[in-house]
């Protein structure tokens, strides 16, 4: 049994962002939404234990909420920058995925329960390292702090069993 995941689009442009006039109750200039699509889970049943089935988590875009204020400068760095919370997303589901694959339990019941939990302790992750690389690179505004970013989410998208990221686990 296999969780795989795969992103689409795998690297951000301009054209993925929708022109606004200002990002509600934001003073950024642009903001990328990136989300998953977990299909409705199989479980298979051997050697006593239940288990998930095979399946494939996507990770894309919630076209509606990204944006970029049309009087923005679209720099190749804040681009960066925007893909840097996509490739975060990324990474966190790799991880969930492989939380997932090791799931195993006597019961359905049981089995639902741990990926209930699994995935709201993966949630909380992402949401923690979010707003960490935000707020440590002051949203792309601070250079030195978004190099070092890019560098860790560089190398945890080059290993696909990062486990975690600047200190925080995935």
């Amino acid at each position: 049994m296999a969780i795989n995941v795969t992103a689409n689009p795998a690297r951000l442009t301009w054209s993925s962002f929708r022109l606004v006039d200002s990002i509600p109750d934001s003073d950024e200039e642009a903001q990328v939404n990136p989300e998953t699509s977990i299909p409705q889970m199989r479980i298979e049943h051997g050697r006593g234990q239940f288990r998930l089935a095979s399946f494939t988590i996507l990770v894309g875009l919630n076209q509606t909420n990204t944006m970029v204020v049309r009087t923005a400068a679209q720099t190749a760095e804040l681009l960066e920058h925007e893909q840097g919370h996509y490739d975060l997303l990324i990474v966190g589901v790799r991880a969930l995925a492989r939380e997932m694959e090791s799931l195993a339990a006597s019961s359905t019941q049981d089995l639902g329960a741990q990926v209930q939990r699994v995935r709201d302790t993966h949630a909380a992750r992402a949401e923690a390292i979010d707003a960490a690389y935000d707020r440590q690179t002051d949203h792309s505004r601070n250079g030195a702090e978004q190099t070092r970013w890019n560098g860790l989410i560089r190398a945890a998208m080059a290993n696909p069993r990062a486990r975690e990221i600047s200190g925080m686990r995935l």
